[in-house]
């Protein structure tokens, strides 16, 4: 029954995506842009529905990044999120649409790269130092666009029960410009309890983590907005981003209690460091 129903979940996720294209390629180039945050915020949830997962979140978020993405007035809110599982932009999505940075390889990924394209991802090659320059100069232009921005600024996943230093390059733009950082912390659920059979990482396939998600009884999902930082202008990235890292390990300590793994900093920032270099 269980092989059953996971059959059946992951074939309504893999023919909805062709749908989500369809839409990407027609409506979505012809709307508003409340309206194309309104999409990004539904066809997530859709997703979502259709694997079996159900979503929420905690904490407060202003009502109109929440309905669409967008805010009265520049700049826009900058989302620093953990990174767990390829789930996380449809939950992140489906509770604050934004626009996200990528690497540059997922723009060739077969329909979800189109589809990325389509919805205003913005990629970044992390094999030359000049992108960094350039990935800031269209963070820059969409938070004074008021368009809200969310990164991984771990650069890679964990099994969520840990996290990983943040990289405060990309944080840059919202302290220029004195952009909100909104820390959030993901946190996937299996039976009410915290699990890591989400998780996209490690020896864990792309393919094993979408069986993992569908063939869960109770699946659920997280997303916990932590207390923002507001005077962005007064600090610096690297400052901005040590705030966010302890806001985001005392919620993961909270969430998994004795299996946190706080990890070394020094070596937790020498394999941040090699995976961006490599």
């Amino acid at each position: 029954m269980k092989t059953i129903k996971g059959i059946w979940r992951f074939s309504r996720v893999i023919c909805y995506t062709f749908v989500c294209l369809f839409q990407a390629y027609t409506r979505f180039k012809r709307v508003d842009r409340k309206e194309k945050g309104r999409m990004l915020r539904y066809y997530p949830t859709q997703v979502l529905k259709l694997a079996g997962v159900r979503c929420s979140y905690e904490g407060n978020v202003p009502e109109l990044l929440h309905e669409c993405g967008l805010t009265d007035t520049p700049p826009a809110y900058m989302v620093l999120s953990n990174h767990i599982s390829w789930l996380d932009i449809f939950s992140l999505d489906s509770q604050l649409p934004s626009r996200f940075i990528a690497k540059a390889e997922i723009a060739k990924w077969p329909v979800f790269g189109l589809i990325a394209q389509q919805i205003g991802t913005l990629f970044i090659n992390r094999s030359s130092k000049r992108a960094i320059l350039r990935i800031n100069d269209d963070i820059r232009g969409a938070l004074c666009n008021c368009e809200a921005v969310t990164i991984f600024a771990e650069g890679t996943t964990t099994f969520g029960n840990e996290l990983l230093p943040i990289k405060a390059n990309f944080i840059a733009p919202a302290c220029e410009i004195g952009a909100t950082v909104q820390p959030v912390i993901l946190s996937y659920k299996n039976k009410g309890k915290p699990t890591k059979r989400a998780a996209f990482a490690g020896d864990v396939t792309l393919f094993g983590s979408l069986w993992n998600v569908v063939t869960m009884e109770d699946a659920e999902v997280v997303v916990h907005f932590l207390e923002p930082i507001t005077n962005t202008k007064d600090l610096t990235r690297h400052e901005v981003a040590k705030i966010c890292e302890e806001s985001m390990r005392a919620k993961l300590q909270e969430i998994w209690g004795d299996e946190y793994i706080a990890n070394d900093a020094n070596a937790a920032e020498a394999l941040a460091k090699a995976i961006a270099n490599g």
